[in-house]
């Protein structure tokens, strides 16, 4: 209890001799982290960098930490209760982290006025307090990146003034592109997310990635002493390496080559298994069986997650999860899992056709699997082998 009030006297003295003195400078910029070899890193991140040359001071106010010993973290990443949190550092210890992972770093000063900053490095130091510091991690909208949109709205008011620019793409495409080189990777976020992430991306809501956040900060205006001027002044590169190449044997041995394979070598077995009437069940068992897991795990990532990018997910229109238990009736002569496989059979074959012109966008494995569902189920249901 006595170390929690220090730190709280401490950074109070430490915010009221800065916010108090306006012959002190304060300049913030903006660090923009290009992504990493690693899925967590696989966006980048950013982060606010406020220094005081005059005090010696020099932070980095980073909104991207999270622990991850804390009790049941996998259950809470899971079910979208895990709480981030604003850490406050020396830019030294920063810029060693991301040395060490060779990974670029930019830099964009702030053109803002010596009131603006003020009211921005106070509300950073409010929100540095142990009791303000945690905040519920949303992937679309409260995250690292998000965080300096919406603190720059705060410190500046009416006066900063974002591009209102529509993009082309969706969302779910400017995801989709930071990964392209994780193909097993973007297929689970494909499989999970659902229609909030296939919407046209604007300005504002692309800049829940920190590329998007740079790129729009540098069309972005601010309102100084009656006209208007950029909000970023100087650009430039303070930590600099290639772009980090996460290509391994996996980009090349993806869910869609192997899929495609398994449509090829099972399509033959089918039109033996029709000529021949001999039929193993085993293999539509285990079919059925992963693909109503991924069902169970589409809903609850719905229904039971507070990750607001699951929601309506259509993929629950084909991926049953009922098909764990019809895995084990693909022999029974009852009329329910009769119809049950030819309405499934149906259903995967619309879903299949339709995939270009669906509102939720495919990821391309999702075609050999639907072709594969498509011909197995219209094998047991309108061709009956005992």
């Amino acid at each position: 209890m006595r170390q929690y009030i220090i730190s709280i006297l401490l950074a109070l003295q430490g915010l009221c001799a800065m916010a108090q003195d306006d012959s002190i400078a304060l300049r913030i910029s903006i660090l923009t982290c290009a992504q990493g070899d690693q899925i967590y890193s696989a966006f980048g991140h950013s982060a606010i960098r406020v220094r005081c040359p005059e005090r010696g001071f020099d932070r980095v106010y980073n909104y991207g930490t999270f622990d991850y010993t804390q009790p049941l973290f996998a259950l809470k990443f899971a079910r979208g209760y895990l709480d981030y949190a604003l850490t406050v550092y020396n830019f030294r210890l920063f810029s060693y982290e991301y040395l060490r992972g060779k990974r670029q770093v930019s830099e964009q000063d702030l053109n803002l006025s010596p009131r603006q900053a003020q009211a921005m490095f106070a509300y950073l130091e409010w929100n540095a307090l142990e009791e303000n510091r945690y905040y519920r991690y949303n992937f679309l909208y409260d995250n690292c990146a998000t965080k300096i949109r919406d603190i720059l709205k705060k410190a500046c008011g009416p006066d900063i003034q974002f591009p209102e620019s529509n993009y082309d793409f969706t969302l779910r495409q400017s995801i989709n592109s930071k990964i392209s080189n994780m193909p097993w990777l973007r297929m689970g976020v494909s499989l999970l997310m659902g229609l909030p992430v296939d919407k046209k991306a604007t300005s504002e809501t692309a800049m829940f990635m920190p590329d998007y956040v740079s790129e729009t900060l540098s069309h972005t205006t601010l309102q100084l002493n009656g006209g208007s001027v950029p909000l970023v002044g100087q650009t430039r590169v303070v930590i600099d390496y290639p772009p980090v190449e996460t290509a391994d044997w996996l980009t090349y041995v993806s869910p869609s080559l192997i899929l495609w394979l398994i449509l090829a070598a099972w399509a033959p077995i089918t039109y033996l298994e029709i000529k021949k009437k001999r039929y193993s069940a085993w293999a539509d068992a285990t079919m059925m069986c992963l693909t109503g897991f991924l069902g169970i795990v589409v809903a609850m990532a719905w229904f039971m997650s507070e990750h607001t990018v699951c929601a309506y997910n259509l993929n629950i229109l084909w991926l049953w999860p009922v098909h764990i238990v019809a895995a084990w009736k693909t022999k029974s002569t009852a009329k329910f899992w009769t119809t049950y496989y030819k309405a499934a059979a149906i259903t995967c074959g619309i879903f299949a056709i339709a995939g270009p012109l669906m509102p939720q966008q495919y990821d391309v494995a999702f075609y050999p699997m639907l072709l594969i569902m498509t011909m197995r189920f219209a094998r047991i249901g309108f061709c009956r082998i005992k």
